[in-house]
């Protein structure tokens, strides 16, 4: 034991023992790690060691950590010659810091929502109960994925030895679906003249948030479709607006003929049979066919001649050249 005389009142034990006590600070990585202890070289082959994790009880074998956490350590040195010193450090083992990824979504309008609830983790195999990543969109446009359950450097994993440090959230971009997928059809209109005034018709597979317009130069647009009935042709464009779409054009033609009336005249086919108008002028003239049906251009009485029937004559006064269905028949 050493012990002072007048001589030695300058001299620290301690100081000449010269204990030093290291800890450990690190990333966790599956490893054990302690803390080591020295003093001064001329007095190692006297000192011993004990250690501690409290204070009071104490061995010669060094404590360990391997998980995230901190232990503090108490390091005893007892020399024969200085005496008895203690000293303490610690052994500081931080989390894994985790990056989570959440999923991202490029896709095209469906009229669905579409969905994004995954992430990934930059370390793989790790967990983190209670974390999720969501996000939903039906509309075109962007949206956020987001997380939900978790705290940055706080939240870890069940053992305590991986910490969520970053979130990325993702994103679900949906883009306009094809013009084709919006399905404009345009139906065209033909007919004679009526006196009523006709257009055409346009239809979309999805009419929810569809504009149709219309157009007879394809420059000026109006949601009120032209309309035609003087006899002539109006050709009109169309278009189908969507903001979930590509814009869908498509025309269609209103066609109105002139009015006029209609004469058939039918006869037993193999048979030959004439028609005249009510002028005497040849319409049809040794056909065999056993039907015909035309439009008259004069009113009047025509004549069918079949030589082959009885009787052999048949007539029928066409009273107008613009409406009505009149008939020779054997």
């Amino acid at each position: 034991m050493f012990c002072k005389t007048n001589s030695d009142a300058a001299i620290d034990p301690e100081a000449l023992l010269g204990l030093v006590v290291t800890g450990y600070s690190g990333v966790y990585d599956g490893a054990s790690h302690t803390v080591t202890a020295t003093v001064n070289p001329e007095y190692q082959a006297t000192t011993s060691y004990r250690y501690s994790t409290n204070g009071t009880s104490w061995s010669t074998t060094k404590p360990t950590r391997t998980d995230a956490g901190t232990t503090t350590v108490y390091v005893r040195a007892i020399n024969t010659i200085l005496g008895t010193f203690t000293a303490d450090t610690t052994i500081a083992i931080s989390p894994v810091p985790v990056t989570l990824t959440a999923g991202s979504l490029n896709t095209t309008y469906n009229r669905r929502a579409q969905s994004v609830n995954t992430y990934t983790s930059s370390v793989s195999g790790v967990y983190f109960w209670g974390v999720t990543a969501s996000g939903s969109g039906t509309n075109v446009g962007e949206y956020p994925v987001t997380f939900s359950g978790v705290t940055v450097d706080v939240t870890t994993d069940s053992s305590g030895n991986y910490v969520v440090h970053e979130l990325v959230n993702g994103t679900i971009t949906i883009a306009k679906a094809s013009a084709a997928t919006l399905g404009l059809s345009v139906s065209s209109y033909s007919g004679m003249y009526d006196g009523n005034s006709h257009t055409v018709s346009a239809s979309v597979n999805d009419y929810t948030g569809t504009t149709i317009q219309y157009s007879t130069n394809g420059t000026s647009w109006s949601t009120t479709s032209p309309s035609r009935t003087a006899v002539g042709s109006t050709t009109v464009y169309v278009r189908a607006l969507n903001d979930n779409y590509e814009t869908a054009t498509g025309s269609g033609t209103i066609t109105i003929t002139e009015a006029h009336s209609t004469l058939i005249v039918s006869w037993f086919s193999g048979e030959y049979c004439s028609l005249y108008d009510p002028d005497g002028n040849t319409v049809f003239s040794v056909s065999t066919s056993g039907y015909w049906s035309g439009n008259p251009t004069k009113t009047g009485t025509y004549r069918a001649i079949c030589p082959q029937r009885d009787p052999q004559i048949r007539e029928v006064n066409v009273t107008s050249t613009t409406s009505g269905t009149f008939y020779i028949a054997w």
